[in-house]
């Protein structure tokens, strides 16, 4: 369904105290900018009367204090039908999980250029001889329940935000380049027999993190949340060093997805119609 037009303004307007209510009574909305004005688009035309009622009152200085709207907001069928590229990724990996436990096939998956390590993880040609889905597919394993389940909350915290931004290009992006680079600097730093998504979740969680700093791109996740993960990562690292297999975190993943996520949030260029949330 295609967005609403329903209100043009100049940049200097504050659309904040409209906004607010549209939010508070679960319109779906969003302010873009186009050259030196901003739009405010709905998606749903059954909101139209509500908005124009909301409209008169914002322009007669009439609104109060937004009201909320009951609890429940949208069905769970909707948010689920919002992100469809999320839910696809957390049910592929929860599939992988169950044929982990029916196949010993994916074993393979665990032994990638298993002689050149280490004897030659320093040498270009190495990397050469291996192939993208040899690298990158140990990100689809999980070896138990909690691992897995942490990590589709947060790929459903991270991706599904930028999902709700029509960010989907980049969280396939983030997907594959982090992962890769995660994979390949774990593999230097320890060896093959490693799994998890969890470089890719710390790639999406710098992107959102950065994005949202420079661009005020609005995905709604508290900053707070990134320096905690940086921290927890920080933490089991210095615990590693500290006492050897202490953790079983692979550091490797998670750096090289965090300082593959950041580089991308840095470069990707920011489109003209940059979507804004008051």
């Amino acid at each position: 369904m295609a967005p609403i037009a329903v209100l043009s303004a100049p940049l200097e307007v504050d659309l904040s105290p409209l906004t607010q209510h549209l939010w508070a009574e679960k319109i779906a909305h969003r302010v873009v900018e186009e050259g030196d004005q901003q739009i405010l688009l709905i998606v749903n035309p059954a909101d139209a009367e509500r908005i124009k009622e909301l409209l008169t009152l914002w322009e007669n200085q009439q609104l109060g204090n937004p009201v909320s709207a009951p609890e429940g907001g949208l069905s769970l069928g909707a948010r689920l039908a919002q992100v469809p590229l999320t839910v696809s990724l957390i049910l592929t990996v929860l599939a992988v999980f169950i044929w982990q436990h029916t196949s010993s096939d994916w074993h393979s998956w665990l032994t990638q250029s298993q002689s050149s390590w280490p004897e030659a993880r320093n040498q270009i040609a190495t990397y050469l001889n291996m192939s993208l889905w040899e690298v990158w597919r140990p990100v689809l394993l999980h070896f138990d329940v909690m691992h897995i389940l942490f990590n589709a909350l947060w790929i459903w915290v991270f991706a599904g935000a930028m999902e709700r931004q029509n960010e989907r290009v980049p969280v396939v992006v983030l997907l594959f380049a982090c992962g890769l680079t995660g994979n390949l600097l774990q593999w230097w730093l320890a060896g093959p027999a490693y799994g998890g998504i969890s470089g890719v979740v710390y790639g999406l969680a710098a992107w959102t993190w950065l994005r949202q700093k420079r661009h005020h791109t609005p995905y709604g996740i508290t900053p707070a949340l990134f320096g905690v993960m940086v921290f927890f990562m920080a933490l089991t690292m210095f615990g590693d060093i500290l006492i050897p297999g202490l953790t079983v975190a692979g550091h490797g993943g998670h750096l090289g997805g965090l300082l593959c996520g950041l580089f991308l949030a840095l470069i990707w260029p920011v489109s003209s119609r940059r979507i804004h949330e008051s």
